[in-house]
This record gives structure tokens, C-alpha cells and sequence, in this order.
């Protein structure tokens, strides 16, 4: 009987088991499987309620806001506003923006007013977001909802009467018109002589309107030149003038950009830049500035006085970038 010689199949050994166990652990945590890549965009939960279940015509109804994102999503705009505009017959009346509390739950208010009877629809809300780690944007809505609103008459909507004058008596019609005539002829005597005796009114000065307020980018400029002025590093407040500088950054930007910057960490913010900010090496500059004032402000960096003002020149330098930027995209915009 013939023999078949051949290589036995070696044995796994421990380093061989353990490849199989930490290579799967170590792929996992640098790309995401599929079955990740499936959840992107999912865990939003958005839900408006009214206060109340019925309302009069005309009253004011607030509407609360809840809004639970999912952790890679980001808020481009923390205000909601109507997607298709207000219904007819619905006013609003004031909107806050939203605010992140400790759970990661956005919540606010609305406040509007109903000015059609019966069950009518609330204004559907939305709110831009973008996911950060593939750069999708949507806006997220809520589920519709309806609120009754009862009218002033009473049930069965009743006509209105015409209402008129009372009948004079019989036989004195001559006397009421007697009595008419005479009374207007003293109105008029009495009129006349007043308007005699008035003195002429004096012309009220004419107060010329207020100057417009300056522009974002001037403003930022003049605050920039204030921090200066101000000579904090110089006395030892080096933290202080660096976190000045970087909140005249942020406030441009929510400012010009309407990008609520002041909420926003760093790497954050450089995800919801608009992308005429954030081109032409623009977002790598942003890191820079920026990440700066974190370092001082968190790390405890101590920057020498000479560095503090090197800073302040870095930070108008792309303070005048972005307002090039701005300038540049507003033409492009008007052609097309």
C-alpha cells in the first residue's frame, strides 16, 4: 500500500493566536467596518411641542425645541427657522437660539400666534448640520404636529347685527334739527377763536439719524488695535491678551459669517468654516492662531512679551485674508 510522505501542517503557536485576536482589534480601531459606516447619519431625534393643546385666536403659543444629534454631526446654525415658510395664518413671534446642555441635548424656544380657527398645522422648524468625519450636509426636521385654536364668538358662529342710531321722537324733528344747527355754529365760533389765540407751535429741531454702525471687519480691526494699546503682555498678563485677541477672531466670524464661533472649540469651528474662509491654506492658518491661544489658555504656555505682539500682528494678517476672501465671493455670487 502506497504511503503518501508529505509536510505537516504546523501548529499554531501562542504569538500566532494572538495576531489572529489583536489584528482585527487594531483594524477596527483605525477604519470603520461597514456595519459603522451603515450608522453615519443616524441617532437625531428632533421633537416640537407646544405648551398647551388648544389655544384662543390671536394668543401666543410657545413651542419647545429638543433636539438630540448624532456624536459625528455638528450644527451649522443653532437658530431654527421654518423650512417652507409660515402657514397661513400663523405669525411668529420670537425664536431662540438652541443650547447644548450637559446630556448633548440641544433644547429653546419658539413663540408664535394663530390667527385661523380649528386645528391648524405648527411651523415645521429645521436646522442645518454637517457630519465631520464624511463632510455630508442635511437639515434635519421634525415630525408634524397640530394645536386647536378656538374662536372668540360662541359655538354656531352667529351673524352680526347691524347697529343703528335711535329714532328721534315724533313732532320734534324740526326741533332736533333746530338744536343741531345751533350747536355746530357754536362748535365752529368756538373753534375758530381757539385756533385765534393758540400760539404758533414752535418747530421742533430736526436731529439727524444716528451714524450706521461700523462693519464686522472694521470693528474686529479697532478691537485688535485696543488689545494692543492695552500692553498685557508687557505687564504679565500674557494669557489675557492672547484670549482677547482669539474672542475678536470669533466674533467676526458670527459677525460676518453668522458661524456661532464663540461655542464652537477649535477643531470644531474649523469644521463649519464656510469654505471661502477655509480655502487657499486658510483652515491651516486658522489652526495656527487659534491653536495658540488654546495652548495658553489650557496648556499654561507663557509666551515672552515680544511673541504676544508677534501674535496680534498674526491674527490682523488673517483678519485681512478673510475679508479679501468675503470680498472676492461676493461678486461671483451676484453673476450667478
Amino acid at each position: 500500500m502506497a504511503v503518501r510522505v508529505g509536510r505537516r501542517a504546523a501548529r499554531p503557536t501562542n504569538v500566532t493566536r494572538a495576531l489572529r485576536v489583536a489584528l482585527p482589534v487594531m483594524l477596527g480601531l483605525s477604519f470603520p467596518t461597514a456595519g459603522a459606516l451603515g450608522q453615519l447619519g443616524h441617532g437625531r431625534s428632533f421633537t416640537v411641542t407646544a405648551d398647551a393643546a388648544k389655544a384662543g385666536l390671536g394668543d401666543s403659543v410657545t413651542l419647545r425645541f429638543r433636539l438630540i444629534l448624532d456624536e459625528r454631526d455638528l450644527l451649522t446654525d443653532t437658530v431654527p427657522r421654518p423650512v417652507d415658510g409660515l402657514p397661513v395664518g400663523v405669525r411668529l413671534l420670537s425664536v431662540d437660539k438652541l443650547r447644548r446642555g450637559a446630556d448633548r441635548v440641544f433644547t429653546g424656544i419658539a413663540v408664535v400666534a394663530f390667527y385661523r380657527p380649528g386645528k391648524r398645522p405648527l411651523p415645521a422648524f429645521g436646522l442645518p448640520w454637517v457630519q465631520i468625519v464624511t463632510g455630508q450636509r442635511g437639515v434635519v426636521t421634525h415630525e408634524p404636529a397640530e394645536i386647536e385654536v378656538s374662536s372668540v364668538l360662541p359655538a354656531g358662529n352667529p351673524p352680526l347685527r347691524d347697529i343703528r342710531e335711535p329714532d328721534p321722537p315724533r313732532g320734534f324733528g324740526a326741533l332736533w334739527a333746530l338744536l343741531g344747527a345751533a350747536a355746530a355754529a357754536a362748535l365752529v365760533r368756538l373753534a375758530t377763536r381757539r385756533r385765534a389765540t393758540r400760539p404758533a407751535p414752535e418747530l421742533e429741531p430736526v436731529v439727524p439719524p444716528p451714524p450706521p454702525p461700523p462693519d464686522p471687519y472694521t470693528a474686529a480691526l479697532a478691537r485688535l488695535d485696543a488689545i494692543e494699546s492695552e500692553r498685557w503682555a508687557a505687564r504679565g498678563e500674557v494669557a489675557r491678551h492672547y484670549e482677547a485677541v482669539a474672542d475678536a477672531l470669533r466674533d467676526y466670524l458670527e459677525a460676518a459669517a453668522g458661524v456661532p464661533a464663540r461655542e464652537r472649540t477649535t477643531t470644531e469651528l474649523l469644521w463649519s468654516l464656510p469654505p471661502r474662509l477655509a480655502e487657499s491654506g486658510l483652515r491651516r492658518r486658522v489652526l495656527e492662531v487659534l491653536g495658540d491661544a488654546d495652548l495658553v489658555k489650557f496648556a499654561k504656555l507663557r509666551p515672552l512679551p515680544g511673541e504676544a505682539a508677534g501674535y496680534t500682528g498674526r491674527a490682523r494678517e488673517l483678519l485681512e485674508r478673510w475679508h479679501r476672501a468675503a470680498a472676492v465671493s461676493e461678486p461671483l455670487d451676484a453673476i450667478r
